[in-house]
């Protein structure tokens, strides 16, 4: 049995996902997909829609055979940590092809990831860009190739992981269809349509007009209840404002003196999105930022081990469950199915604080006895 691994978020899971589900397949001729997701908080610093489980039942329905939870100290990260850990596991579990959506397909990645990007420049005292607008900048100087779309950039980090694995897997770019990745408009004419424009409709109430762009069987009901950083505002705010300046000056990746940033400006700050307003600078981009509020509301620390060596499967199927039985015995990484209070309190201790404070908005049990999705 062979598998063709992707990462993911689906937040939501849309029929541009679907696509690339059935693509990766079909290119490969893979019997097996192992999706690895992020669980219920996402790259871009984000609390996903819906929960991780809801998107793992979703995307057994159409087309995975697998999926993998990456751990939030993994998950809520820049794009390198992200590909790192997340093209590990999909290494560890021995996937033939790593397949992954671009803007740009015809780039060779393989090659382009050979690139001596270690004597770059980039890091420099140019406050005035961001740190990912001067890595674009050394990655462009040094391949001759413009990279600056969200697919591409983290397709370079995936090729960039993989080529560092002791298990290499082969590449699979798969075009992206329909909408770019930030567009905000629903184009009915294409049927296909970005995250970030389905979430927006579901945010305000227009819940109706993403038909079109979600897979047919696709129960709506799972935004009877979201989430945002609304949601959370509360919890970050009283957070903020209860820390001391040298207790935020502690927090991971809390640095060039934002603790008094947050300090400063969480009083006159009225919601989420505006106090993320006030915080930025030319210096940080808002990825950078909200990931920032989601390691200060988890209560990371600069001295703490975010590391992670385990498998957490949320799901899978008799097909997946064939696979997985077929070779447990050669995968190097501890495979969890159930969490218990050991592990809750040990090498899970990341994932179940953050599903805590999940399920303290939607109310859903997230981690501490629950078992994987079977079909």
């Amino acid at each position: 049995m062979k598998a063709v691994g992707i990462i993911a978020e689906y937040n939501p899971f849309h029929n541009g996902h679907k696509y690339q589900i059935q693509q990766a397949k079909q290119t490969t001729g893979a019997d097996i997909v192992i999706i690895v997701m992020s669980g219920n908080w996402v790259q871009r610093g984000q609390p996903a829609i819906i929960d991780k489980w809801q998107r793992a039942e979703i995307a057994l329905n159409n087309g995975a055979d697998i999926v993998i939870e990456l751990p939030v100290q993994a998950a809520v990260q820049a794009a390198d940590i992200f590909a790192k850990k997340a093209v590990e596991i999909l290494s560890k579990f021995h996937c033939e092809w790593l397949a992954f959506g671009s803007e740009h397909p015809e780039l060779d990645f393989e090659e382009l990831a050979k690139k001596d990007l270690s004597n770059s420049n980039f890091i420099n005292n140019d406050y005035k860009k961001s740190y990912a607008s001067l890595i674009r900048e050394a990655i462009g100087g040094i391949t001759g190739k413009n990279i600056s779309d969200p697919n591409d950039v983290l397709a370079l980090n995936y090729a960039i992981a993989n080529n560092k694995m002791e298990h290499h897997m082969k590449l699979v770019p798969i075009l992206r269809n329909g909408s770019n990745h930030h567009d905000k408009d629903l184009n009915h004419d294409i049927k296909m349509a970005s995250a970030s424009s389905i979430r927006d409709a579901i945010e305000t109430n227009r819940i109706d007009e993403t038909t079109d762009f979600l897979p047919t069987g696709y129960d709506k009901t799972v935004f009877n209840q979201i989430c945002s950083w609304n949601d959370f505002w509360p919890l970050l705010k009283y957070k903020v404002t209860t820390s001391s300046i040298d207790e935020l000056e502690n927090i991971y990746q809390m640095n060039e003196g934002l603790e008094y940033r947050f300090k400063k400006f969480i009083y006159q700050a009225n919601t989420f999105d505006e106090f993320i307003s006030l915080i930025k600078s030319k210096r940080y981009t808002y990825s950078r930022l909200r990931r920032l509020c989601v390691y200060t509301l988890l209560n990371w620390k600069k001295d703490d081990d975010l590391g992670s060596q385990y498998a957490r499967i949320l799901a899978f199927n008799k097909f997946g469950n064939g696979y997985l039985n077929h070779i447990k015995k050669d995968i190097k990484l501890p495979i969890i199915t159930k969490i218990d209070k050991h592990l809750s309190e040990n090498e899970l201790k990341f994932d179940v604080d953050a599903g805590k404070i999940y399920e303290s908005i939607n109310n859903r049990k997230q981690d501490v006895g629950k078992h994987p999705i079977i079909f």
